[in-house]
């Protein structure tokens, strides 16, 4: 009987962890020039990928086919429990929707949803998963 409770006490701490930590990002387009890429989801384990890279050069992980979109727009990495998405210089910014408004950011921290708008089209949004449920 010990070791049932000593097992069941090991799977709380690993789900306390996953509720804690961001597992996955759930990336969905919103807005965009081209129509194919309306409602167009790509999810990330975090536990893999640490960056991830948004611009209109192929060399990005998610190609944003959208002429106010630099070549290397922006980037999403992991800062300890939180996502960090930085704008790289871009020409035409990075928007995060706050109140109702865009706001121009360099760089912005989240750990649940966030509208992003990169350029003056594409609007995405980021959503993170935590463990399991929803």
């Amino acid at each position: 009987m010990e070791s049932n409770e000593e097992t069941r006490r090991v799977e709380l701490a690993n789900t306390e962890t996953e509720r804690r930590n961001p597992s996955k990002l759930e990336l969905t387009f919103i807005e965009s020039p081209r129509d194919f890429m309306k409602d167009f989801k790509v999810v990330f384990d975090l536990s893999i990928i640490r960056e991830i890279t948004l611009g209109r050069s192929p060399e990005n992980m998610v190609i944003i086919p959208d002429p106010t979109v630099s070549r290397k727009h922006a980037i999403i990495t992991m800062v300890g429990g939180e996502l960090l998405i930085k704008d790289l210089n871009s020409t035409n910014g990075t928007y995060v929707l706050d109140g109702g408004t865009f706001k121009r950011i360099s760089e912005y921290r989240f750990n649940g949803d966030v509208v992003v708008r990169l350029g003056y089209y594409t609007i995405i949004k980021l959503s993170v998963i935590t463990g399991e449920n929803p």
